[in-house]
């Protein structure tokens, strides 16, 4: 047992001799650390020196392009005005405070920015360390097993010092210091963070006083029916409105349509202005090809989509508004509820209306004292009544076969709601023709297209299914906490309550997915995420080993040839690794991306939280395990399959050796960003070729994107899940290298003062503060932190052990202890109370809003763009002249008039202003 001991001892030393420098027969090997990290230096430091003096003058030479929110409408910030001086940009925007941020930019930016910050103040404290680190290293004991280290950097890492030397109390005495200052550095943040969150959640915003629903019940699957439910599970008084999703292709199609008819109308409009000449084009439907006037052709086309769209508006608010319910809850009805399905055959008016849309209420309504329409009447309430007595779930077909999911019970009695609405549209269309107007004859037509649409919807056909998932509204803060944090029902994932996303960033075609389809989307991201993990490790495996020529050159017949042949080429192709290894990872938060889609996020902070969480395990998988593997990927994944254990004796072996690829890596990474971030060499090259290409008549046509193309005006949202992950990296180095190799503090901490500066640039002078998910990248990002620290302990817990460090391990044990315990500490309670307002902060603000607190803000917010899209478009007043003012002035007194004749009532979002809403 004493021998076998004693071999794996030898073995391990053999192992890491190799990797610190000393080959298995005595001889060593040629180190260029020194050189290799100088040229780094020079390289990288260049670039970015380079990157702040060419930004500084174009900043203030060009301030359309490097002060966007200073001149665009709806993103100009006060805290733009001020640009600073040439260099004093750098350290005058740390002044900026985090309120500030805050208001201005976003929860989510100032919780980036306190990121970097917190990366700083542990590199100062591992830059402190490396003050008396750096001799004791330097100045160790000469040995056998050191004798061969003649490198000057690789002389002041924990490589330089002999097996079993009690300057290894140092190294364990410095890992005290750093994890302990993270662990307090943690706790002070997460008290900022607690504070900052729920300032963020006290605000009065949509998204505050709401909460997504999801997995609802096929009972529930109504308007009235799920805010029914809610209010069962609280009070009347504490739920405002709840919004079920609906499936609606076809109306989003046609509003799709209208708008490219208004863009065409107001191109063709801007033309006859600039050249006096109404211009056409050649229409396809026309034989040959004739020629039309491009105004009149886009005037009549707009005027058929507007009509269009409302009809089909008209149509589905019932269902919209809970109208059409035809599920009954036996467990929540009330007698309110009883009243709309009375048993005798006779229904009033009202009830009659119940079951119409409301383009066929009172005006249309069929009269019983014209003895034209007396059988008709008769005929409606025979129809109506049959819809007293529900079908039972037993009688249902599958929910996607027709609009409510109904049998062939459901199909007769959507038949009888046909009768009763063709019978109304029947009675409207007569009496409007006795009038002599074209106005009424319009109506007519509205009237009994509305019919006919609500017909087809009934029997199962266009728009209409009613998706599994909506939102509720509620009146009070404390009643959306309640319900985020309560079980709804008594089965897994049915009713499902999460917190509700901003209005403007609903992914609406996700709503439909079930709980199956979610299930089966998340088994595939993590399939593909796996998959993706291990193919990945080939490419970067190969960078790796780039970082040392004379390591490769023995791995790589072909490398061996090409550098014997052009030697020239080995000190290029060490600084050309960490270029390569961060331009191939910048293709990875695409790919991840569309990974994350498959997981059916509702919003896109939660596909950003779910590519943060994928590619933080990239950068820490790919950057250490794969490092510590390179040039022998097989054979290790062999022996760690063999014994998981091995991993630990694995990242010891290797990752002392990689110190200065690590640095490498960062500088390069540093570089990079602040070249494409400070000077936007994208943005400006999309923004230079959209001048040249798409329309650009007028000003708004200049604003919008055209083939992927974007202005000035528009900049692209910024990638919080990248460069988020992007710090992991930083912070992963810090943690594992600080004690190892003294010098990487140094780096770290230029790298973070330099980022901390940029990127408040970023956000004060370019980039938008929504979408904004309320700081919960930062929870994430804490999270895998802590996992960060206990891998960096074990790292260095194995080169202890492999460097025989007997009398240091055991000091170093408490240390783990302490790490592991904090993590149980932390996680207990710290994460959930910053996810909700606590109940007296809620009840706190509920007080304060009075009676007639305006609700508007919240109150069909939620409602589909397409639904809540302006039923009569027109296009810009100034480009229009006399004539055709007054031809769309009369067109627009024309549909007015249609409107009054079919007594539309008005709709619950008509003081929500939409119109800045995007879809697809």
């Amino acid at each position: 047992m004493e021998t076998m001991v004693k071999n794996e001892f030898e073995r391990r030393q053999l192992d890491i001799m190799r990797n610190l420098g000393t080959n298995d027969d005595g001889t060593s090997t040629d180190f260029n650390d020194s050189r290799v990290l100088r040229d780094s230096i020079l390289i990288y430091g260049g670039i970015l020196v380079m990157v702040i003096v060419i930004f500084s003058y174009v900043r203030r030479r060009f301030p359309k392009v490097y002060n966007v929110r200073n001149w665009v409408e709806h993103l100009k910030t006060y805290l733009s005005d001020d640009q600073y001086r040439f260099f004093s940009w750098l350290w005058r925007l740390y002044m900026v405070t985090d309120d500030e941020i805050m208001d201005e930019c976003g929860m989510d930016a100032v919780c980036f920015v306190r990121l970097i910050q917190m990366g700083y103040r542990l590199s100062i404290v591992g830059s402190f360390n490396t003050i008396w680190l750096l001799p004791i290293y330097l100045t160790a004991e000469d040995s056998d097993e050191t004798a061969d280290i003649t490198d000057r950097v690789v002389k002041t890492t924990v490589a330089n010092v002999p097996s079993g030397s009690h300057r290894l109390y140092a190294t364990v005495f410095a890992a005290y210091i750093l994890f302990g200052y993270t662990m307090y550095q943690i706790l002070l943040e997460f008290d900022w963070y607690i504070e900052m969150r729920h300032k963020f959640l006290r605000k009065p915003l949509a998204r505050h006083f709401a909460v997504f629903v999801r997995n609802i019940p096929s009972d529930y699957r109504t308007n009235a029916r799920l805010e029914r439910f809610f209010r069962g599970c609280f009070s009347d008084d504490d739920v405002l409105e709840a919004t079920l999703a609906i499936n609606i292709p076809n109306l989003t199609k046609v509003v799709a349509q209208r708008d490219a008819a208004v863009a065409n109308l107001e191109h063709a409009l801007a033309l006859y202005k600039k050249d006096g000449v109404r211009p056409h084009h050649k229409d396809k439907f026309i034989m040959l090809g004739g020629n039309v006037d491009s105004i009149d052709y886009y005037t009549a086309q707009l005027e058929e989509l507007n009509k269009d769209v409302a009809e089909r508006i008209a149509t589905l608010e019932p269902i919209v508004k809970g109208s059409i319910d035809k599920v009954e809850d036996p467990g929540l009805a009330s007698e309110a509820d009883e009243a709309k399905f009375p048993d005798d055959s006779k229904v009033d008016d009202s009830a009659l209306n119940l079951q119409i849309p409301p383009g066929l209420s009172a005006q249309y309504a069929p009269n019983k004292d014209d003895p034209d329409t007396e059988a008709a009447s008769t005929e409606i309430e025979m129809n109506v009544s049959g819809l007293t007595s529900p079908p039972s779930v037993a009688e249902m077909q599958d929910t996607h076969s027709t609009l409510f999911g109904f049998g062939k019970n459901m199909k007769k009695k959507a038949t009888y709601v046909a009768g009763a609405a063709a019978t109304a549209a029947t009675g409207a269309a007569n009496r409007a023709a006795t009038a002599t107007t074209d106005v009424a004859n319009r109506a007519a037509k509205t009237a009994t297209g509305v019919a006919n649409r609500a017909v087809t919807m009934m029997l199962g056909g266009e728009d209409g299914e009613v998706f599994p998932a909506g939102f509720v509204v509620f009146s009070k803060l404390s009643t959306t906490n309640a319900a985020l944090q309560m079980v709804h029902h008594q089965t897994p994932f049915d009713m499902e309550v999460l917190e509700a996303p901003d209005p403007n960033d609903v992914f609406w075609l996700n709503m439909s997915r079930t709980h199956k389809d979610l299930q089966l989307g998340m088994l595939a991201s993590f399939a593909m995420t796996a998959g993706l993990l291990l193919t990945w490790t080939i490419p970067m495996s190969f960078f790796a080993s780039l970082s040392n020529a004379a390591a490769a050159r023995n791995d790589v017949d072909l490398l061996d040839d090409l550098f014997n042949k052009y030697p020239g080429l080995i000190p290029v192709t060490e600084q050309l690794a960490p270029f390569l290894v961060v331009m191939f990872n910048s293709l990875l938060p695409m790919i991840l991306e569309a990974i994350s889609l498959f997981e059916g996020p509702i919003s896109s902070g939660m596909v950003e939280a779910s590519k943060f969480v994928k590619l933080a395990i990239f950068n820490i998988v790919q950057t250490f395990f794969v490092s510590a593997i390179s040039g022998s990927l097989m054979a290790a994944i062999s022996d760690i399959v063999e014994d998981w254990t091995k991993i630990v004796d694995l990242l010891a072996n290797a990752l002392p050796a990689q110190g200065t690829y690590f640095m490498q890596i960062l500088l390069a990474s540093t570089a990079t960003s602040a070249a494409m971030e400070m000077l936007r060499v994208v943005p400006v090259a999309k923004a230079v070729l959209r001048s040249v290409i798409g329309p650009n008549l007028t000003e708004k046509e200049r604003s919008k994107r055209f083939m992927g193309l974007a202005p000035l005006s528009d900049p692209p949202n910024f990638d919080h899940a990248d460069f988020t992950a992007q710090l992991v990296l930083y912070f992963m180095v810090l943690f594992v290298y600080c004690v190892i190799s003294p010098m990487t503090p140094l780096i770290t901490a230029v790298c973070f003062a330099f980022l901390g500066a940029m990127f408040r640039g970023q956000f004060i002078y370019i980039y938008g503060k929504h979408p904004d998910s309320g700081g919960k990248l930062w929870a994430s990002f804490i999270q895998i932190l802590l996992t960060c620290m206990l891998i960096a302990q074990l790292t260095i817990f194995g080169l202890l052990g492999l460097k025989k460090a007997v009398k240091q391990i055991p000091l170093f044990i408490p240390l783990l202890v302490i790490t592991v315990l904090f993590n149980f500490y932390i996680r207990q309670q710290h994460f959930r109370v910053a996810s909700y307002l606590p109940t007296r902060e809620c009840l706190k603000e509920d007080l304060q809003r009075d009676q007639n607190f305006d609700f508007s803000f919240v109150q069909g917010a939620y409602l589909q763009p397409a639904l809540a899209a302006k039923t009569d478009v027109q296009p810009e007043p100034t480009l229009l002249d006399q004539h055709t003012e007054q031809q769309f002035e009369s067109i627009h007194d024309e549909s007015l008039k249609i409107d009054e004749e079919r007594n539309e009532p008005s709709r619950d979002v008509s003081s929500i202003d939409v119109s800045s809403r995007k879809f697809d």
